[in-house]
């Protein structure tokens, strides 16, 4: 389970409205000052993301506090494959069937560049289909102390 300390801006009978602030692994790291990525990371410093979160526990919180969410290794797994790997695989088994083909070279890149947005496609339409699904939300864990 992957969780994140948030501070609860909204409550509502099974949800909770969280605000996070968005950080960068770059914070901890030592050559941040010395990296690009360091350097891009700063533009977006202080910035807070708000985000419903389930709460099947029921927990008693209020507007102010900090919780605990979480979300499951797994799903983030299954998400991030879905979104990277999925689309570049059609890209690339449509270039390498195209080639067998004996396709020109514009034919191939054509074929690749839809297979490629396919690709977004169906990844965009599947999880549009299963964003509800409680495995893919973050879930309200614990209340923490004040």
């Amino acid at each position: 389970m992957i969780e994140e300390i948030v501070t609860v801006v909204g409550v509502e009978p099974s949800r909770v409205r969280v605000a996070a602030a968005r950080n960068s692994a770059c914070a901890q790291c030592s050559s941040r000052s010395n990296c690009s990525q360091g350097v891009l990371s700063q533009w977006q410093k202080d910035k807070v993301v708000e985000v419903d979160v389930l709460n099947p526990s029921n927990l008693s919180v209020a507007v102010g506090e900090r919780v605990v969410i979480g979300l499951p290794e797994g799903s983030l797994m299954r998400a991030s494959f879905l979104l990277y790997c999925l689309p570049l695989l059609c890209l690339v088994l449509v270039a390498v069937t195209a080639r067998q083909l004996g396709m020109g070279e514009i034919e191939q890149v054509l074929l690749s560049v839809m297979a490629l947005l396919a690709g977004f496609w169906g990844v965009r339409r599947y999880t549009r289909r299963h964003e509800v699904q409680p495995h893919y939300q973050p879930v309200l864990l614990k209340i923490l102390e004040t």
